[in-house]
């Protein structure tokens, strides 16, 4: 399976310095789709209509290098599946991309300026996506408007997004949470990062989320990953769980499983 880079962000800030409207929006679809009936850049989960802090972010990300880091990110994986038989289809994705290969990015999404993306659901649909996902060669590593990610965590977030997408070519998109858990855990472990709970915490998030089973409902799913300050903004039930306590859980039984996350594609 080949690996590559595609750099996103001065796109965007093309777009976002042109003045707000309609004419921008339709540069933004036309941008998203080349022309076609399909997606060929992976910046569906940007705010078309962003404003003047976007701009500040993005000049903020290229002056830390960011897309120099997710290159080299991707290069890393490449090198990493180089005997992982997984390939897209070129017509998969409007023809942009080679036959086997899949496209990384960096992409911006706005979680300050107004209604249009909420982080939650955004993310969400990221990691776990539904149709169609399947079909397009493209791991979106995402970056807030809200946050300034430094070196490190920009290069474990395209990582962990390059093995998601290699993980759904290989297993099908997660729709349990018991699938959600693997996916994640291995991911983390593939890019290098490690729980931030303290152990006490660790273990009652894994107590509450294992007396759930493999497939709760939606809902309890969520809130299971992202903690009852996520549940709540979207009207679901608290479990008693604190921030992003399901990839928690998650990474922690990896490691401690000691999983090689590249094997489990092979």
């Amino acid at each position: 399976m080949k690996v590559g880079y595609v750099p996103v962000l001065q796109i965007l800030r093309d777009l976002y310095v042109q003045p707000r409207g309609m004419q921008r929006f339709q540069k933004y679809v036309a941008t998203l789709t080349g022309g076609t009936q399909d997606v060929v850049l992976p910046i569906g989960v940007a705010n078309p209509m962003a404003k003047e802090h976007a701009v500040a972010k993005i000049d903020e990300l290229l002056a830390l290098g960011a897309e120099t880091i997710g290159a080299a990110a991707a290069a890393n994986a490449n090198e990493r599946f180089e005997r992982i038989p997984l390939a897209f289809s070129s017509a998969s994705a409007g023809g942009t991309a080679a036959e086997g290969e899949l496209k990384a990015s960096v992409v911006l999404a706005d979680d300050v300026g107004g209604g249009w993306t909420n982080r939650y659901t955004t993310e969400t649909s990221v990691r776990f996506p539904r149709r169609g996902a399947l079909k397009r060669p493209f791991a979106t590593a995402l970056v807030w408007t809200s946050e300034s990610p430094t070196r490190e965590r920009l290069r474990q977030e395209v990582l962990a997004a390059i093995y998601r997408v290699a993980y759904q070519q290989r297993f099908g998109l997660p729709a349990t949470l018991a699938s959600m858990l693997e996916q994640e855990g291995l991911a983390g472990v593939f890019a290098d990062a490690r729980p931030s709970l303290a152990t006490d915490e660790l273990n009652a998030a894994r107590d509450i989320i294992a007396r759930l089973g493999a497939e709760p409902a939606y809902p309890l799913a969520f809130a299971s990953m992202y903690g009852d300050a996520a549940a709540d903004q979207l009207g679901y039930r608290a479990l008693g769980l604190p921030p992003r306590a399901g990839f928690e859980v998650a990474l922690a039984g990896a490691l401690e499983r000691r999983i090689e996350p590249v094997r489990v594609l092979e």
